[in-house]
C-alpha cells in the first residue's frame, strides 16, 4: 500500500520574501506567511489520548478493514479535536468513506485501486481508504492503514489551519520550481503531523517503543511519493514526529533547505 495518494493541489515552492505576507491571530486561521511559518500548531503540546485500542483484526477481510477503519477514525478524532480547539484553531472532523474494489469512485474523482490505498479531497474534506482483493489475501498489515487513515487526517488539519489553502494562493505567484519546493514542504509537513499523531497514541495501541523505531518508521514512510521528498526526508519528518509525540516540531517551512528535498 502507498503511503498516501495525494489528491490536494500541492503546489510546490520556496517563496520569494515579498510574496510571503499574513498575520495569525488568536482564535482564527492565519494567511499567507504565518499560516506556514508561524501557525498556532507549532506551539501545541503532546497529544493526550487514552482508551484507543487497535480492533482485532482476524481474517482479513472486507469487513474487518472497515471496522478497523472506522474504529480508528473515532481514535483519531479524539486525538485532533482537543489539539487543535487549544491551538485556537477551528477544527470540524473529515467525513471518511470506506470502499471496495479495483475501480472507486470519489469525491475528486475515479482512482484505480493499487492494493490499498487512500486519498484526501480537499474540496469535501474527505478522507477515502480503498481496498480490492488483492490487498486482502494476506493478513491485513494494520500499520499499514494506520499511515493513511493518519496521514489523511494530517492533510485535513493542514486545511483546517490554514496552511493547504496558504500553499494553493501562494504557488499561484510562483516559478514551477518554487512551487515544487513548497509542495515538498506541505508533503513532508503531513508526514511529521502523522508521525506525532502515531507517537502520541502508540503506546495506548499496545505497541512497543522499539516496534515503532525499528519496524514501522523505516518500513512504511521510505518510498518515492511525488511530493512527499526524498526518501530520507520522509523518514526524518516522520521519526521526528513520532518521537516529539507533537505537531510543535513540523514547521517545516523554516527548515534547512536539505531537509526539505
Amino acid at each position: 500500500m502507498r503511503p498516501m495518494s495525494l489528491i490536494v493541489p500541492l503546489l510546490a515552492g520556496v517563496l520569494a520574501s515579498s510574496a510571503l505576507s499574513g498575520t495569525a491571530s488568536a482564535g482564527r486561521v492565519p494567511t499567507g506567511a504565518a499560516a506556514l511559518t508561524k501557525n498556532p500548531l507549532y506551539k501545541t503540546e503532546k497529544f493526550a489520548v487514552d482508551g484507543c485500542e487497535e480492533p482485532f483484526a482476524g481474517s482479513a477481510d472486507v469487513e474487518v478493514f472497515r471496522r478497523y477503519v472506522k474504529d480508528m477514525d473515532v481514535c483519531l478524532d479524539k486525538a485532533w479535536r482537543p489539539l487543535l480547539r487549544k491551538a485556537g484553531l477551528p477544527y470540524g472532523k473529515p467525513k471518511v468513506r470506506f470502499s471496495y474494489g479495483d475501480r472507486v469512485k470519489t469525491s475528486c474523482g475515479t482512482f484505480t485501486v493499487n492494493n490499498s490505498d487512500s486519498v484526501y479531497c480537499l474540496r469535501t474534506k474527505t478522507i477515502h481508504m480503498m481496498v480490492n482483493d488483492y490487498g486482502l489475501r494476506g493478513e491485513i498489515d494494520k500499520p499499514k492503514l494506520l499511515e493513511s487513515l493518519s496521514i489523511g487526517y494530517a492533510f485535513h488539519v493542514q486545511k483546517l489551519a490554514g496552511i493547504l489553502d496558504a500553499q494553493v494562493n501562494l504557488s499561484k505567484k510562483a516559478s514551477k520550481r518554487e512551487a515544487t519546493a513548497l509542495g515538498n514542504k506541505v508533503g513532508l509537513q503531513a508526514l511529521c503531523l502523522s508521525g506525532a499523531l502515531t507517537g502520541g497514541i502508540w503506546d495506548s495501541l499496545g505497541n512497543t517503543r522499539e516496534h515503532g523505531q525499528k519496524y514501522y518508521i523505516g518500513r512504511h514512510v521510505i518510498g518515492e511519493y511525488g511530493s512527499f521528498g526524498k526518501p530520507a526526508n520522509q523518514v526524518y519528518w516522520f521519526r521526528r514526529g513520532f518521537e516529539a509525540e507533537s505537531p510543535s516540531v513540523c514547521n517545516t517551512f523554516t527548515a534547512p533547505v536539505s531537509k526539505v528535498k
